[in-house]
């Protein structure tokens, strides 16, 4: 038992710690004696001492807990007078002690001072402190590090939601954190300014305290931290200053004698320095509001500055930004934002996605990180991420409307599964509505989008290019990418190579103006495709043949063979035709807000959440990957499973308003009847493959016969090969280039050769895939490579069926899941 207190205490597991802690009462005598709690204070709270049971006394350590904003244990402080703060583990603290309920409406007061934290642990507010080095911290030895951990937990509990945060900090010493004050969401309180008296120490009275803290926190929405009318300090420019105040953007030239204020914009505000994880691609974070009031918060390259700045203002004055159009006006427009100084600093990204457990998108980061992160982009922003309506409105309006369709949930659950498929460690894949004209196709694909914007803007087309598709996939990363009508692509010709392009997640390396290479864009993501033609149908009409890795890619749904197109029903309109047309109003005017819910489902307690998805993915698979044990049919089944796991999830976090098993339901129906398509359309392509294989190999008079001396009997005109007997049985030799071009042209050489493999028709050497080592007469006694087939292929017929044949009517109740 000793030997475990003794240990070095920055090797012991945090959790650990907390488990042999002995809690102390209050109401036991040595609370009180306890030597910490005479220096600093008593928190009138619970204690853990790390100590041996047997020898608790009154040198024996507190520990506090450290917590992140989820409050998962980080750390444990150790406290013991006369030693140092002792840390488990060591490093950074890049979390905080806190006392009370943390609560996103509810005021937080943040401190620095151990002496200050256990005394407003004693009062009814939730109390964050922020560990100082010492005990004994004075602010005047604070270093510019010590006032970064301030600003640190700050932010985390400002990402988080918590908007109500105050400082307490003397008047002497508020000029320290006037800049936080400036630059975060922070609000300083200081005593004795406003007839608020209160000295936040151990000999404070309770009421004092309690008193100081209600006050001074109503009163701060009297109060501004600048002068009246001003939103940000002044800049000094030339012989003159910049003022930002509530009615825009001033300057004032000291050599003006008249004090003549002209008028440079709208107010705007800079409010952070932007870079990337390697220090470049510098920018700047600005926040303004439109005529309408409508607030906006964008990071722009500081690229944009070294020209004349024409390009920077056009993209405000388009966001509602009234810039000066005078030529002096403009020159200092561009002098105010690309110089104005922050001291806060911001990530930024240039793709949507995934940045460790945070979600990034045009407009908006979900999830809390030690930066702030940003996305910037070079030129203007292209934020199809919209929303219309709320939650509720969409689920009672459309999720819960398609509910009985199978098809459209499983269109809604891949809206879901773009955000899952990097954290699962998943690959990228995509599905193809393939349908007759007023299938419903474009309404699956709509349905989908209103997840995450209007589906006008957010539903892309398949008519661009391989290297416009390129940056669409980018910037749809780790999301849902819907492309319209296949059959419109820009370049038919490209249609293979494009499917590989966007499930694989790369783009082309390509060099740039300077002549180096850029690195290739990668992203991850689902998409979903619609069109009246298959992928076969259209490759097949460019001279080419639809290879097995682009089907898996891009599993086809035909929905020709559904009575009603994409629905299962009519119930909620006359016909199919009006279900469409109430479904496109309906998804109209609810959108964007169910992706919204789901990325702040994702990110609150993030590492718990994609924990949830892997067990059901790991359970639930089986009843996909348990139909077929052939490797490419599991690799769909894997990618169905997928979808089903996001839509579960996405019911579970009370998004879709779905009775659980209900996507699961309908994804095992959609899944069972893309297999039997798939199934039947292999066993059409093998019967085709082994017919003409057949035909061409029962024209004797086209194979020279070979006998077992290696000599010919006759001679052949147009000759197709050869023929023998080998170990007992007639046997067909022919050469690999023979084979390609005369019995395979149309064909996909590789395909007939696995085929003929699997059925055991090809007679191959030791170690070798599909040739053989063949002696034939008139070279030289020389051998030659072949493929040889047995003659045993012109008495078989392809099977009709196969075994592993998906159950259109199979499903499971909601007990299973």
């Amino acid at each position: 038992m000793k030997e475990f207190y003794n240990q070095k205490f920055s090797t012991i597991d945090p959790h650990d710690i907390l488990s042999r802690c002995t809690k102390l009462e209050m109401t036991d005598p040595l609370y009180g004696k306890l030597e910490v709690i005479q220096q600093i204070g008593s928190p009138n709270q619970i204690l853990n001492l790390f100590d041996d049971p047997s020898e608790i006394s009154e040198n024996s350590p507190i520990i506090l807990p450290i917590f992140n904003i989820y409050s998962e244990l980080l750390q444990c402080v150790k406290l013991q007078k006369g030693k140092q703060i002792d840390l488990s583990p060591e490093g950074y603290i890049n979390g905080f002690a806190y006392s009370g309920k943390l609560e996103k409406d509810q005021p937080v007061v943040i401190t620095y001072c151990f002496e200050t934290f256990f005394k407003i642990s004693q009062t009814s507010f939730t109390v964050v402190l922020v560990i100082p080095q010492s005990f004994n911290t004075d602010v005047r030895d604070l270093k510019k590090y010590e006032i970064e951990k301030i600003d640190n937990v700050i932010g985390q509990l400002t990402q988080a939601g918590y908007k109500k945060l105050y400082l307490p900090v003397r008047p002497e010493y508020k000029f320290k954190f006037s800049k936080l004050e400036q630059n975060t969401d922070v609000r300083l309180l200081v005593p004795y300014e406003n007839g608020f008296d209160c000295d936040l120490t151990q000999y404070a009275s309770l009421g004092e305290v309690e008193c100081f803290l209600y006050n001074s926190i109503n009163n701060l929405s009297d109060q501004g931290i600048l002068s009246k009318g001003h939103i940000a300090k002044p800049m000094k420019w030339e012989n003159g200053l910049f003022y930002i105040r509530k009615d825009g953007v001033f300057f004032l030239d000291n050599n003006n004698k008249d004090d003549n204020y002209k008028y440079i914009c709208s107010p705007i505000l800079v409010k952070a320095h932007t870079r990337d994880t390697s220090s470049n691609n510098w920018g700047i974070l600005l926040d303004w509001h439109d005529l309408n009031h409508v607030n906006h918060s964008q990071a722009f390259s500081k690229e944009l500055f070294q020209t004349d700045g024409a390009d920077l203002r056009k993209l405000l004055a388009n966001k509602g930004v009234s810039i000066a159009t005078d030529k002096r006006g403009r020159e200092l427009f561009q002098c105010y934002l690309g110089n104005y100084q922050t001291e806060r600093y911001a990530l930024c990204v240039n793709r949507v996605g995934w940045n460790d457990e945070c979600y990034v998108l045009p407009h908006k980061t979900f999830g809390v990180s030690q930066d702030l992160i940003v996305y910037q982009a070079t030129v203007g922003l292209d934020n199809r991420y919209k929303s219309k309506g709320t939650l509720d409105q969409w689920r009672e309006q459309v999720s819960r409307c398609i509910e009985p369709h199978s098809y459209l949930v499983f269109a809604l659950c891949t809206a879901f599964s773009g955000q899952v498929i990097a954290p699962l460690n998943q690959k990228g894949f995509g599905f193809h509505f393939k349908g007759a004209s007023s299938k419903g196709k474009s309404t699956a694909l709509n349905l989908a989008c209103s997840v995450w914007g209007n589906p006008n803007d957010f539903n892309c087309s398949w008519k661009s290019t391989g290297n416009a598709l390129e940056h669409t996939a980018y910037m749809h990363n780790d999301g849902l990418l819907a492309l319209d009508e296949i059959g419109e692509i820009a370049d038919a010709k490209e249609l293979g190579d494009i499917i590989y392009m966007l499930a694989n997640g790369a783009g082309k390396s390509r060099m740039n103006k300077k002549l180096t290479t850029e690195s290739s864009r990668i992203w991850n993501l689902i998409f979903l495709s619609s069109g009246e033609k298959s992928l076969k149908e259209i490759m097949r009409e460019q001279g080419q043949e639809v290879k097995l890795g682009q089907e898996i890619r891009l599993a086809e749904i035909d929905i020709d063979c559904s009575h009603y197109g994409i629905f299962s029903t009519i119930d909620f309109a006359e016909d199919a035709t009006k279900q469409a047309v109430d479904l496109k109003k309906r998804i109209t005017q609810n959108y964007g807000v169910a992706g919204d819910a789901w990325l702040e489902y994702l990110t609150t307690e993030h590492l718990e959440r994609f924990k949830e998805l892997n067990d059901f993915l790991e359970i639930h698979r089986p009843l996909f990957t348990n139909k077929s044990k052939k490797g490419h049919i599991q690799r769909v089944a894997n990618n169905f499973a997928l979808v089903a796991a996001a839509g579960e999830a996405a019911t579970i976090a009370g998004i879709t308003g779905w009775k659980e098993g209900t996507a699961l339901n309908a994804v095992l129906e959609v899944f069972d009847r893309w297999l039997y398509h798939f199934e039947y359309d292999s066993r059409t392509e093998i019967k085709e493959i082994f017919t003409r294989l057949k035909l061409m190999l029962s024209e004797s008079v086209g194979f020279e016969k070979v006998d077992s001396a290696h000599t010919k009997n006759e001679r052949v005109s147009n000759k197709l090969g050869y023929h023998k007997i080998h170990d007992g049985e007639k046997v067909f030799c022919i050469l690999p280039e023979d084979f390609d071009n005369k019995f395979c042209k149309g064909l996909i050489t590789r395909r007939v050769l696995e085929l003929l493999s699997e059925y055991n028709f090809l007679i191959c050497d030791s170690g070798k895939k599909h040739l053989k080592t063949i002696r034939l007469p008139n070279i030289n006694d020389k051998t030659t490579k072949m493929y040889v087939i047995k003659a045993s292929i012109l008495n078989w017929n392809p099977p009709e069926s196969e075994s592993n044949i998906g159950n259109l009517g199979n499903s499971i109740e909601n007990e299973q899941l």
